[in-house]
């Protein structure tokens, strides 16, 4: 069984179906439940009490993400026990919402931390030591309190997918197991109660031609990872939060005769967990690894630049930090609260959660990480109070600065037409009126010619 079936582990064999066992054994199915049953009882699971439950210790916390509405939109905070997965494209802010996060897990209970380290797995490239500092002197949480810093976020470099397993089954309980024994004796140190991984999608970039084989072991890998996730977020209340990628998403259209046979596609399904809805555009990118990884998460928090911009003004008394506009102007000496910057604009969308409900706001990336903006109210014409003379109210012209600049000429000759025809041209009702209005308009012999001359026109 073991060679012909590939059933090598306790888990393959009871969580495989008995009919694809024996397929693979050749055997009957009556035979594969035979031997289930015989394991099932030799291997008793016991289910623990209601009184082993409560007496165990509470590993249930909320983190802070650091600002207020993004805290009310993720329902609280990011919670323990949970995987939370951030995607977005590059230069979105997920780093940054992640490494603020390794500082703000440190934070005591009180102030909306765990009182915990984070341990951060870096798939690519070095931690931003630099980027992380910045952020422990300007975010007003982690300036007041002094509890955070670099001592307690761990890095890891994690250059495959069988390291990463092999890290999260063996490498990362020990060193867990080690952190709580060691607080027993000294209660300064930290026990872990965050793991970042940055990012899990750049481990599937395969060079290779994708096949049915390498989709399949694409799936093991995932399902593999996200049961040690789940494991170690459960065992020891920890905040896991998985940085994903996006591709590209493409409309495709849909044949009715095959769609009545088949049912829904993936592609009909993924819009609704894979992509977010909230603005126009965000829909074109969906977040990568499938469907097997997002049956795998609770959370999905999609991250999306819009190319917009909106003046903006940041209070932190914390900062004094010289500031430059554009011009070159040293704005050093104007207080923080005066001071507007033209911002790029972000969009934060929480695609799916166990915990919240779907929503989307904007954010902008500054010294403290990330900083959600309250919705812009929508402009308002003022109700003027009309009289009787004004009662029908003329349509608004629109000015020829709203014009493309190809459209002005032709904008600008329309009007002077409009202008010289202002007055409706009537026809006469007799005789004696046509004869004066062809005395009025004549035709001059210029125009006779050259009807004459040019016969096509």
């Amino acid at each position: 069984m073991v060679i012909t079936g590939q059933i090598t582990t306790l888990s393959d064999l009871i969580l495989t179906p008995a009919q694809d066992i024996a397929r693979k054994c050749r055997v009957s199915p009556l035979e594969i439940t035979a031997i289930v049953d015989i394991v099932c009882r030799a291997h008793f699971i016991h289910a623990p009490t209601l009184e082993e439950l409560l007496s165990a210790p509470n590993l249930f916390g909320i983190c802070t993400s650091g600002d207020v509405r993004l805290d009310a939109a993720l329902g609280g905070g990011f919670r323990t026990g949970m995987i939370w997965e951030v995607v977005g494209e590059s230069a979105a802010g997920k780093t940054q919402l992640a490494l603020r996060m390794s500082l703000l897990v440190q934070l005591s209970i009180e102030l909306g931390g765990l009182a915990g380290s984070a341990c951060y797995l870096l798939t690519s490239g070095r931690l931003p030591t630099s980027r992380i500092l910045q952020i422990s002197q300007y975010h007003p949480l982690l300036v007041s309190s002094g509890q955070c810093g670099l001592d307690d976020i761990h890095t890891m470099p994690i250059p495959s997918i069988d390291f990463l397993v092999q890290t999260l089954s063996r490498l990362l309980p020990d060193f867990i197991e080690r952190k709580l024994e060691l607080r027993k004796t000294d209660s300064s140190i930290k026990p872990i109660r965050l793991v970042v991984i940055d990012a899990l999608g750049e481990l599937f970039h395969a060079s290779g031609k994708t096949s049915t084989e390498t989709l399949v072991q694409r799936a093991q890998n995932i399902n593999d990872i996200s049961t040690h996730l789940h494991t170690l977020s459960s065992k020891y209340g920890i905040v896991v939060i998985v940085l994903n990628e996006v591709v590209d998403a493409f409309e495709r259209a849909s044949n009715n005769e095959e769609d009545s046979t088949v049912g829904l596609t993936y592609a009909e399904q993924s819009k609704w967990f894979a992509r977010a809805h909230s603005l126009p555009g965000e829909d074109r990118k969906e977040a990568s690894l499938g469907l097997v990884w997002a049956n795998q998460i609770n959370a999905r928090i999609m991250m999306s630049r819009t190319g917009r911009r909106r003046y903006t003004t940041f209070i932190h008394p914390a900062t004094q930090k010289r500031q430059k506009l554009e011009d070159g102007h040293d704005t050093r000496n104007i207080p923080a609260e005066d001071t507007e910057r033209l911002e790029l604009v972000r969009r934060l969308s929480i695609v799916f959660s166990s915990v919240s409900n779907p929503g989307s706001l904007d954010y902008v990336v500054d010294s403290t990480g990330i900083i959600s903006l309250e919705e812009e109210k929508p402009f308002e014409v003022a109700n003027e109070p009309t009289t009787a003379s004004s009662s029908v109210v003329p349509p608004l012209a629109m000015p020829n600065s709203q014009i493309a600049p190809l459209d002005i000429g032709f904008a600008e000759g329309e009007s002077a037409v409009n202008d010289l025809y202002s007055e409706p041209i009537v026809a006469p009702d007799d005789e004696d009126g046509w004869e004066s209005f062809w005395e009025k308009d004549e035709i001059t012999e210029e125009m006779y010619l050259a009807a004459s001359l040019d016969p096509d026109k």
